[in-house]
């Protein structure tokens, strides 16, 4: 069994990414609220959390995303959390990926690749675990 936690606040991204994603995991979880990530951590064993880095807004400069991702880490040091985001660069994505995130995704995002990093994400999880 697979399950993705997404957290993003555009209900559009979530719903879409609910609806893709759905078809090739079992549980899928999205939220809007970044303040409901420590609860859902208790409540499920996720493989995978897409974290989106802007929660504000008129915010582009991803700081928020990167405070839950140091937050996420703190409460499971073994989670695997992708980035998301329309406003990344090439250092926005080193950063991320030096604080612990497993990957970096653009939006809008390819599907394939965006399969493809869930994929290795998933894989990565199972490995920690066994």
């Amino acid at each position: 069994m697979s399950s993705i936690l997404i957290i993003d606040d555009d209900s559009e991204i979530l719903n879409s990414l609910r609806i893709f994603l759905k078809r090739h995991y079992d549980r899928v979880e999205i939220n809007q609220n970044p303040e409901y990530i420590p609860s859902l951590l208790e409540k499920f064993d996720f493989n995978a959390i897409l974290l989106d880095m802007n929660f504000s807004k008129g915010r582009n400069d991803c700081e928020e995303g990167l405070n839950w991702l140091k937050k996420i880490l703190h409460i499971n040091p073994d989670a695997v959390v992708l980035m998301m985001t329309a406003y990344g660069d090439i250092e926005m994505a080193v950063k991320a990926i030096k604080l612990g995130a497993t990957d970096f995704i653009t939006k809008p995002w390819e599907n394939q690749k965006l399969l493809a990093s869930l994929s290795a994400a998933i894989k990565l999880d199972r490995t920690k675990k066994e």
